[in-house]
């Protein structure tokens, strides 16, 4: 009988090593997918926020994401699917003093257990809008007293986060936005989002309290160009950066799903991204 060449056992080694990782009538998985699964950080909170969602609350279900956008329509509320909550845009740029409209909004869903909480505010403008943080104070404290501390109030911020610190607001939870990806960065400016949570924190805004907010939209079919919507490689590295920096925060939010004047392509057009974040949430 003759030997077998070094050459030949090299290439049966590597077909067993093949057989091993691939049961019978089963491909093996492509390397790229193991990798992403390898690579991924674990969740830090099973609380997902997305953002322009409209009707499509089914499809971002499905993808993961447990808190949806809605208005404050009890009926739209109701109409979530199972296992998910509302968080209720109740929002202003220039946040102003509660009144009557908001103490009857928050008063009808205070005890609804489908209501997770109410964003207040996005990226509030710190000069315009002087009285803000105090005019917040009295919203962020009529949501905890009428729902026993059980809903959120929520804002994102760009800047300003001395003025807009939770001591001074009352809320509950606070976005931080660092949008990494973009023309002047096409490989995304990761650093920007230690530099923002480290201000933040400087600020005295709690780590604990801190949302991440995930760049998951790009500019490529808008107007005016600036953001790049991530890979799903980039989208990994981003999700590793927060996860070091925030490790347990409250909730994170993936902006967003629906088009806007400003936002467009966004996540429903990323297939690549809905699996990673499929992927990301279920662990």
């Amino acid at each position: 009988m003759l030997k077998p060449s070094l050459a030949m056992l090299t290439l049966l080694g590597l077909a067993c090593a093949g057989a091993a990782t691939a049961p019978p009538g089963m491909a093996a998985s492509p390397r790229s997918e193991v990798d992403a699964r390898l690579t991924l950080p674990a969740p830090t909170t099973s609380h997902h926020y997305i953002a322009n969602v409209g009707s499509a609350t089914r499809a971002v279900k499905r993808i993961g994401f447990t808190v949806i956008d809605t208005g404050s329509s009890r009926e739209e509320i109701r109409a979530l699917p199972k296992g998910t909550q509302a968080l209720v845009w109740l929002g202003e740029e220039c946040p102003s003093h509660i009144d009557p409209a908001f103490r009857r909004q928050v008063h009808r869903l205070a005890k609804s257990p489908r209501v997770f909480g109410y964003y207040l505010s996005d990226e509030p403008n710190d000069v315009a809008c002087p009285d803000g943080p105090t005019a917040l104070a009295t919203r962020a404290r009529y949501i905890r007293r009428q729902s026993h501390h059980a809903q959120q109030s929520f804002i994102v911020l760009s800047g300003g986060y001395h003025r807009y610190r939770p001591q001074v607001t009352g809320v509950s939870m606070t976005g931080i936005d660092p949008y990494p990806c973009s023309t002047a960065h096409p490989t995304c400016a990761f650093g920007k989002i230690k530099e923002k949570v480290s201000a933040a924190r400087r600020a005295g805004i709690p780590r604990d309290e801190i949302v991440p907010v995930y760049e998951a939209f790009g500019q490529e079919n808008t107007a005016s160009h600036y953001y790049n919507q991530p890979t799903a490689d980039q989208m990994r590295t981003m999700l590793e950066k927060w996860a070091a920096l925030v490790p347990h925060p409250p909730m994170d939010y993936a902006y967003g799903w629906g088009h806007q004047d400003s936002a467009n392509p966004t996540l429903r057009d990323s297939q690549p991204l809905k699996d990673l974040f499929g992927t990301y949430f279920a662990g």
